[in-house]
């Protein structure tokens, strides 16, 4: 628990100054390495179970959703972007062809799986960010988009921690033992609740009318469980425990980010559609 919070305590206040940094390419190049280093837990993680990831198509591929997300809304490069992936895909059929042991649908799967999964993912934490339009809280102002991030993350940790804690002190009936044996029902309900109170009170800070903080607060903190579900899914699939350690009390990239993976697309998602008229 300790090294959890420790993590936590440092790894809060670059998550905030990246987030918030003008213009918005820190943020972006954050996202990359961690899309980058979340593709390469993935792979390695498969390789154990005796699948061949056509590893360098599937990073390529990753670098170029990161990148489409952060050139999109300036429409320069990111239309030849398809283009770029379906070559990648090209690639990966020919260097699967001259492999000894072919295994195409099974390995050309789990590069294109990988590459979706992470790289496609978390690209949309970029594509909010760059949602436009000016949100003033006291003296300090920035981005809509900025703040969007801010509250998809403090939404996403709310939920995390309220399940840690609740489960951990109160949780007594399990919600998915074979998927993942320490979360109980207590803790799913507490991560909810938490998550719909930072969502009001963040909500009432940054503008947001009620009815949308309240359903993006549901929205989050249903979606940030189901992420870190389907993270479990995988890891029980291929027999690990963690995707990695570069976190202590956390694991690795995935394990960490599992839920945002799953929130930041829903948040920019529900923006486009339902908060064009905000700020």
């Amino acid at each position: 628990m300790v090294a959890r919070i420790v993590t936590g305590v440092v790894g809060v206040p670059i998550a905030v100054v990246l987030i918030f940094w003008p213009g918005g390419l820190p943020f972006a190049i954050a996202v990359g390495v961690v899309a980058f280093l979340g593709a390469m837990e993935f792979y390695g993680g498969v390789r154990r179970a005796r699948v061949r990831p056509v590893e360098w198509a599937g990073l390529a591929a990753v670098a170029v959703f990161v990148a489409s997300a952060r050139t999109y809304e300036r429409n320069t490069v990111a239309p030849t972007f398809p283009a770029v992936l379906t070559s990648l895909l090209v690639l990966s059929f020919l260097n699967e062809l001259v492999r000894t042991r072919r295994a195409p649908s099974m390995n050309l799967g789990a590069t294109v799986f990988g590459a979706v999964y992470v790289g496609w993912l978390i690209s949309h934490l970029v594509l909010l960010r760059g949602i436009e339009g000016e949100v003033t809280v006291g003296s300090f102002r920035s981005t809509a988009g900025a703040w969007l991030v801010m509250y998809a993350f403090l939404c996403t940790w709310a939920c995390d921690t309220g399940a840690y804690f609740i489960g951990r002190f109160y949780g007594t009936k399990k919600l998915a033992p074979r998927l993942s044996p320490g979360k109980t029902v207590e803790g799913s309900v507490g991560g909810l609740v938490s998550s719909v109170l930072v969502a009001a009170v963040a909500g009432v800070i940054i503008g947001l009318p009620a009815a949308h903080a309240l359903a993006l607060g549901v929205i989050i903190g249903v979606l940030s469980q189901l992420g870190d579900l389907s993270e479990s899914a995988i890891k029980r699939e291929i027999g690990i425990k963690d995707f990695g350690t570069i976190f202590p009390g956390h694991g690795g990239i995935l394990d960490r980010f599992d839920s945002l993976l799953f929130t930041g697309p829903a948040v920019y998602y529900y923006a486009v559609l339902f908060l064009r008229g905000w700020p």
